[in-house]
């Protein structure tokens, strides 16, 4: 009976491949075996599909995270970036507790444990490759099989348990020759870091379309303060509406308000003397227009008092007409005597 490690694959180019992918146990035996592990994860899956159909790959990890080194954090943030941009690559991500100075995984043999049997019996692939040599996987890879599905198992034969290598049905042994060609340029390690730095749109500036609502809320910012910046450097004419022509107030309506002369508290508290307001005499402006005394809703002005000359600053003799009757010669010679005649003409 040959081994297991012997058994070589009949391909079939109807099949569907899915690939599950233990990324911690994968991570430590390229640094060991190959010194390096910026592996493309695309190439990889495609060289161990073999001519098939390679429905979808899956690979599970922990976040790492230590307060000891930060540099272990982003250097994986930047590895995990680059998976994200890989086609058909769905990422699972575990749990880590801290034993000591031990990180340990919690829930990542689980997920694939859970992914290989679901799938199987869901009927999305009919074949099973798995990248790990755990023999934690040995139930689930039996139960795939119970199903009708073909199990691969392919792994470095230093970390190949017994357990895997019996229970599946093909085994792929990894060297060091197996990932010539699968490595990453010095222009994808570029872009894979360039991918990273990008800043990450949240789920709350995220609209429906696919916009970033943060980046154009600021870049309408920008063009407001922008056209607020312009609009300050030119003067704009500001054009006043025309406002209703108010009566003139009565001259002496305002000077029976205030007499002129006196002074007046403005809204500020300060004090105000009041000029008195002149009058126009005389003109065309000074004529009635309506017959009653006024025109243009002004009093016309009263004309000042006659000067007595000193021919009449002699008060005159006081008339006796209530003793005297009219036509009688007292009157007549009183009235010769204001007009200058002798009293001898009759």
């Amino acid at each position: 009976m040959p081994s297991k490690s012997s058994k070589q694959s009949t391909v079939r180019d109807d099949d569907r491949v899915m690939v599950f992918i233990d990324g911690s146990n994968l991570y430590h035996v390229l640094t060991q075996g190959c010194g390096r592990h910026d592996l493309q994860f695309d190439k990889f899956a495609l060289k161990l599909a073999n001519g098939r159909k390679l429905q979808r790959i899956y690979y599970y990890n922990i976040r790492q995270e230590s307060d000891s080194n930060p540099n272990m954090g982003v250097e994986q943030q930047k590895f995990l970036a680059s998976m994200y941009d890989t086609p058909y690559v769905e990422v699972r991500l575990g749990i880590w507790k801290q034993r000591g100075d031990v990180m340990i995984e919690k829930g990542v043999d689980v997920m694939l444990a859970t992914d290989l049997v679901t799938n199987a019996y869901n009927d999305h692939y009919d074949t099973a490759i798995v990248v790990s040599g755990d023999s934690d996987f040995y139930p689930a890879l039996q139960a795939v099989k119970d199903v009708g599905k073909h199990v691969e198992v392919a792994a470095f034969d230093m970390n190949l348990s017994a357990e895997s290598s019996r229970t599946a049905d093909v085994v792929v042994k990894f060297t060091k020759t197996f990932f010539t060609g699968l490595w990453m340029t010095r222009a994808q390690a570029r872009s894979r870091s360039a991918a990273s730095s990008r800043p990450e749109v949240t789920d709350e500036a995220a609209s429906p379309n696919g916009e970033d609502k943060g980046a154009t809320k600021a870049a309408t910012a920008r063009r407001s303060s922008t056209r607020r910046t312009s609009a300050a450097g030119t003067k704009i004419r500001k054009t006043t509406t025309p406002r209703a022509r108010k009566p003139a107030a009565s001259k002496s309506e305002e000077a029976g308000a205030t007499p002129a002369g006196e002074e007046t508290k403005t809204s500020s508290g300060s004090s105000m003397r009041r000029t008195p307001t002149r009058r126009r005499v005389g003109g065309a402006g000074s004529t009635p227009a309506n017959g009653n005394g006024t025109g243009n809703g002004r009093s016309a002005p009263k004309p000042p008092p006659l000067r007595k000359s000193s021919s009449t600053t002699e008060e005159a003799p006081k008339e006796t007409s209530d003793a005297e009757p009219v036509g009688s010669p007292t009157r007549r010679r009183n009235w010769r005597g204001r007009l200058g005649l002798s009293s001898d003409e009759e």
